[in-house]
């Protein structure tokens, strides 16, 4: 990240992360940008937010708990510098085999609790997922990408006119 800083023009931040994973990222592209002579915001920082929304606050973070959950297994090194706690991703670990079959992330689902989800992405009622959306760009995201899961027009509709500068 610091080589980016230094030599590159933007940098697509990772997904499924905290936003404050973020921080750390930016403090390596500010070190890289430092020298060559730049600053951190003459790095564009787009970055893919998987956002999921509904009404029902429950049902949007079930919708993205599968994917949180695959994710858990797949790239624990990054879901450990996002804070997610390492008796967890070990949980995880014993229910998921690679490659991880449908039923098997359904299983290690359940030990996925709704704060990790919440940490992980923005899901939730509109609101809620706005809110996120705009602490992902507090922390850095100069414009957030939408990954949807669920129902994708709930998404569309809950940030067609917003404006995180309102």
């Amino acid at each position: 990240m610091e080589l980016t800083g230094e030599i590159a023009d933007g940098v697509v931040l990772n997904y499924l992360v905290s936003p404050d994973y973020n921080d750390q990222a930016l403090e390596a592209l500010a070190r890289g940008a430092h020298k060559a002579g730049r600053s951190l915001d003459d790095i564009d920082r787009p970055q893919l937010v998987v956002c999921s929304v509904h009404e029902d606050r429950q049902t949007a973070l079930d919708m993205a708990r599968l994917m949180v959950t695959q994710y858990l297994g797949q790239q624990p090194h990054i879901m450990k510098a996002s804070g997610v706690p390492q008796s967890l991703l070990d949980k995880v670990a014993e229910v998921l085999t690679w490659p991880a079959t449908h039923e098997q992330v359904e299983a290690a689902s359940k030990l996925v609790p709704d704060e990790i989800v919440e940490l992980l992405t923005a899901s939730g009622t509109p609101d809620e997922a706005r809110a996120k959306v705009k602490h992902y760009i507090d922390h850095g995201c100069t414009s957030p990408i939408l990954y949807p899961l669920g129902d994708v027009t709930a998404t569309i509709d809950a940030f067609a006119d917003w404006d995180p500068n309102a």
